[in-house]
């Protein structure tokens, strides 16, 4: 097993400062409310599966290593180190904790909509709903996978906004079923390169819960991306935040076995 890097918390801790002050303070949340949606437009379609075909990397294999660090109001900042290999042409992945010791070794492996956590303690696999947090954070596993919002949500043109710097189409999510992330969600998708550089998620009722900024990418094949800094603010508990990085971005093959029980299984070992 790779020894996990050094992580730098005060470097990184800096940057989700720079970041949330920068955007946070310019943006103001579109209000959301419940509704009874029933359909799609077109438009809206169209937008949605532009983005997605950019950040579905189908046909190539991603390894990287990404960093999260979760702050919350009185409480020391929370870090951990994740390794994720990922094949979205079979829509699976693995991810390994390699960070604090205290999680090292315990992981996730999904198979289409089959979710598994790996508890090396007890040496079993949990199934879980692929809307799972990672690590018992606000960052949900399904950031990390192949993304089909058609066969979750109706969406639909909520208007315009500019985010930063950035002229964007609005489109607003109403969920179809209740194994959803967020019954309700509005993206916010930069009209320079069609790529997301916001998301609001919602309740059923139309509160704010949560906002997340899409800081920056990388480009990994022609008109492939995959995200590098990431800021999610609370809406509810004042002062949390979570800031993640993608590290190490690699393309090369995977061996098949990697996306495996068997495999996490060996990991801990």
């Amino acid at each position: 097993m790779e020894v996990p890097m050094r992580v730098n918390v005060s470097k990184i801790e800096k940057t989700a400062v720079f970041f949330l002050s920068l955007m946070v303070g310019i943006l103001s949340p579109l209000g959301a409310q419940q509704s009874s949606v029933t359909s799609s437009d077109p438009g809206a379609v169209k937008i949605v599966r532009n983005y997605e075909d950019k950040l579905n990397l189908v046909g190539f294999d991603i390894t990287n290593t990404f960093t999260l660090i979760q702050k919350k109001s009185g409480e020391a900042d929370r870090v951990l180190q994740i390794k994720i290999y990922r094949r979205d042409s079979a829509d699976t992945f693995t991810l390994i904790f390699q960070y604090p010791n205290s999680e090292k070794g315990k992981g996730y492996y999904r198979n289409k909509d089959d979710l598994f956590l790996y508890l090396p303690s007890t040496r079993e696999f949990v199934y879980r709903n692929r809307k799972d947090d990672v690590g018992s954070t606000d960052v949900r596993t399904d950031l990390f996978g192949k993304a089909s919002a058609e066969t979750q949500y109706y969406l639909n043109l909520a208007g315009t906004a500019t985010v930063a710097k950035w002229e964007c189409d609005v489109v607003r999510y109403d969920a179809k079923q209740l194994d959803v992330s967020y019954p309700i969600q509005k993206w916010y998708i930069r009209r320079t390169d069609g790529l997301p550089v916001k998301v609001e998620n919602f309740s059923a009722s139309g509160t704010l819960l949560r906002t997340t900024y899409y800081v920056d990418y990388q480009q990994v094949a022609p008109n492939k991306y995959i995200f590098t800094k990431l800021l999610g603010v609370d809406a509810l508990e004042k002062g949390q935040q979570t800031f993640l990085t993608n590290e190490g971005i690699s393309t090369a093959k995977i061996p098949n076995y990697v996306f495996s029980k068997a495999f996490l299984e060996e990991q801990s070992r």
